[in-house]
């Protein structure tokens, strides 16, 4: 691959000891999600949603959050690049109506054309929606996605179930009193969705009464299929091992205890070489239970290599984390290893305790262990949240946190001086259908460590992060390898690469590398790329 010549500088680390700033207002993405009809029972308490992704191709991360049923329920919000956010939601054809309650939301480029679309889950009527971009505008394609369900549907995740190339969609329903089918849908590689929730194994787990929260893919045992894993309420989360052929089977092993499962998180802790899973959960700080929730809090589940985990929660020391919802991995100090973010709260009036209950920001010592730090690094909201997108919005090399509260205003913390440590933020170019190569490795050598992300689409809890991959360098200078195994099982390597820049990585075949540095100045570059059947890449900083 030719890689092209540096396109800029990056911005110096600010000054000062590390820490979180709320700027939400200054920055244009204040807004308040509420009921107007007021809240008629746990459901609507449990709502929200929130997701970020290049959504009009100019390479920085535009960002979509939900509001309940108030006018509009979704606001899109487009990247200016200097800090700021411009409401574009009519302008970009998403706006919806007043009344409906959109719930959970991922964006992925679900019919190949190289643009990230935009699919919702919803409640009391409103079913799945699907929003097809066409070049920076949408146009409701529901009608003809097949996303038929009616039922609740609550977070969402993207994924290649059956190595077709095109991204399969899962879906949790939490609906009391009801269960069945819906969980997993087939994509034609159009943008047309096949319930096969039954055949494939996983709709059978969810009989009865469905307390499935939220779906997330990733390769537990590195054959390169990804596994589909569900945290759910009652003791009911669940693995499924992919087969093979859009077929699976539960695995679920005694170790998987959390009791309450509501927030999920994939990511490799311990820099083994596998993926990791948080559940976020529900610790008492009082240790009664008032209604039926458990007490016993967060579970993390450590991979054992082969797809199967160990319960390290209390090594770990992240179980205490009150009443858990939307939770992301992610390397907020660029130290070389992934720490842990999740919000929290529960607004019933029998739930006192968790009415102002704090996120928690689990930092990791590199030892396998973390400590809590939300307070004294000023992440500690007291809102009721429930959506999260970690992402660095500000291309400054560090990752930011925008929170989505229940009942409450939006936050949006900017991470200053985690960016004192070097780092490499990483987008691929895949071939169409699936242009955001979710579900490719990347593996990176630097500083005599070697890191491993896996590319995701969905779920916090009801939210997702951007399809990129972030690595924090520490103290390292200099890259020395970069390799990527792509969605179609081909490899690809890059060496002795620059520290803190934005590198764009076509695949094989593309021979597109390209590295975007942060810059004071406006840049604009187009890659037309043919082999991708799409249009062109543009990035600007």
């Amino acid at each position: 691959m030719v890689v092209a010549a540096l396109l800029g500088a990056v911005l110096a680390a600010p000054a000062g000891s590390w820490h979180f700033t709320e700027v939400a207002a200054s920055a244009g993405v204040l807004v308040e999600h509420d009921f107007v009809q007021g809240i008629n029972g746990a459901p609507r308490i449990m709502a929200g949603g929130a997701a970020a992704g290049d959504l009009d191709g100019d390479g920085w991360p535009d960002l979509l959050t939900l509001r309940g049923d108030l006018d509009p329920p979704l606001v899109a919000f487009r990247n200016r690049g200097d800090g700021r956010f411009d409401d574009v939601t009519a302008a970009w054809g998403l706006r919806l109506p007043g009344g409906v309650i959109p719930n959970g939301v991922v964006l992925g480029d679900v019919d190949g054309n190289g643009w990230l679309d935009v699919l919702l889950g919803g409640q009391e009527g409103f079913g799945p929606r699907l929003f097809l971009n066409q070049g920076g505008h949408f146009v409701d394609a529901t009608a003809a996605s097949g996303l038929a369900s009616m039922r609740d549907s609550w977070s969402l995740a993207l994924g290649d179930i059956d190595a077709d190339g095109d991204l399969d969609l899962a879906l949790g329903h939490w609906s009391v009193g009801r269960g069945g089918a819906g969980h997993l849908w087939q994509n034609d590689g159009q943008g047309h969705f096949r319930d096969i929730g039954g055949p494939a194994g996983i709709d059978a787990a969810f009989t009865g009464i469905d307390w499935s929260f939220t779906p997330s893919f990733g390769d537990l045992d590195g054959d390169g299929r990804p596994e589909l894993l569900f945290a759910a309420d009652f003791g009911t989360s669940r693995v499924f091992h992919n087969q093979g052929g859009g077929r699976f089977v539960a695995t679920t092993g005694p170790e998987i205890t959390d009791e309450n499962g509501m927030g999920s998180a994939l990511g490799d802790f311990d820099n083994d070489g596998d993926l990791d899973w948080f559940v976020a959960s529900i610790w008492d700080p009082n240790g009664v239970a008032e209604s039926d929730w458990g007490v016993t809090g967060n579970r993390l589940y450590r991979n054992r290599g082969d797809g199967r985990f160990e319960d390290a929660t209390e090594t770990a020391g992240v179980r205490q984390g009150y009443w858990g919802w939307g939770s992301s991995f992610g390397d907020f100090d660029n130290d070389g290893f992934l720490d842990i973010f999740h919000v929290n709260g529960f607004s019933a009036f029998f739930a006192s305790e968790f009415h102002e209950d704090p996120a928690r920001l689990f930092v990791n010592r590199g030892d396998g262990t973390f400590t809590e730090r939300s307070a004294e690094l000023g992440v500690a909201d007291t809102g009721q949240g429930r959506g999260i997108v970690c992402f660095d919005y500000d291309r400054d090399g560090d990752l930011d946190l925008f929170v989505q509260n229940n009942q409450g205003p939006t936050r949006l913390f900017r991470n200053d001086g985690g960016n004192a440590g070097h780092f490499l933020a990483v987008r691929l170019l895949g071939r169409s259908p699936n242009t955001s190569a979710v579900g490719a490795r990347l593996y990176l050598r630097a500083g005599g460590r070697t890191q491993m992300r896996e590319l995701a689409a969905g779920s916090n809890y009801l939210s997702a992060n951007p399809i990129e991959a972030h690595f924090g360098l520490g103290g390292a200078t200099r890259i020395d390898e970069l390799r990527v195994r792509w969605p179609d099982g081909s490899w690809s390597l890059e060496r002795d690469l620059a520290v803190d820049q934005l590198l764009v990585l076509g695949e094989p075949g593309i021979g597109v590398a390209v590295p975007l540095l942060g810059s004071s100045s406006l840049l604009l570059l187009s890659v037309v790329l043919a082999a991708c059947g799409v249009l062109a890449l543009r990035l600007r900083a």
